[in-house]
């Protein structure tokens, strides 16, 4: 049995938020820069693992996220430390399906001063539905420095969540000052006057027990 302590932190719409949850001797932290993303926005999520006590390394992270992401090229990095004493981000090619993305490796040092970081990032797609709260979870592979034992732990709704905005409506008269979505025939967003309308939803909550491997 793996023993799991989850916490969540939300910091209002448009910012960070953070959950963490540890396992064991290991702490994993998870954030997103940007909680109410509109379609057609960027958002990167973080995951930070940190271990108390001896070594340990790890050897595979698997991110789930909402199907209405998509990956963007490139952006998986990973920040870890390096043989020759330094941290060192790499960029990683990623195992990819529509709900998924993974990262492996021989086996990544970690500890207290030694963390290792990944950072990936998704492009929020149109067939995202504005209003809606989409979670994210996050699996890790592990083995402990010493005695060779292999460890998993799953934390299917470590978020954070995401609620989605609706994009702005152009203004085909001028590109550069949006229409208001809810007052389309009032002034638009551009001139500092207009209004994004009220968000529905919110950040949600976690519910139901995290599973354990």
């Amino acid at each position: 049995m793996i023993a799991l302590a989850v916490g969540a932190s939300a910091l209002g719409a448009g910012v960070a938020t953070a959950e963490t949850a540890t396992s064991g001797a290991y702490t994993f932290t998870r954030t997103v820069d940007n909680a109410s993303p509109k379609i057609g926005d960027t958002i990167t999520y973080t995951t930070v693992s940190k271990k108390s006590g001896i070594d340990g390394y790890i050897s595979r992270f698997t991110e789930t996220h909402a199907a209405c992401l998509t990956f963007v090229p490139g952006s998986a990095k990973v920040t870890k430390f390096h043989v020759g004493g330094t941290m060192t981000e790499t960029t990683e090619t990623p195992e990819l399906t529509a709900t998924t993305l993974e990262v492996t490796s021989a086996g990544w040092i970690n500890n207290g001063s030694k963390p290792v970081t990944m950072k990936t990032s998704y492009t929020v797609t149109a067939s995202c539905a504005p209003g809606t709260v989409y979670g994210s979870g996050l699996a890790v592979g592990a083995t402990v420095m010493g005695n060779g034992f292999q460890s998993s732990a799953n934390f299917a709704n470590l978020g954070p969540s995401i609620t989605v905005r609706a994009a702005d409506v152009v203004d085909p008269v001028d590109p550069v000052d949006p229409v208001d979505p809810v007052d389309p025939t009032g002034p638009g967003t551009g001139g500092g006057t207009g209004s994004l309308g009220s968000l529905s939803g919110g950040l949600g909550s976690l519910s139901g027990l995290f599973g354990s491997s």
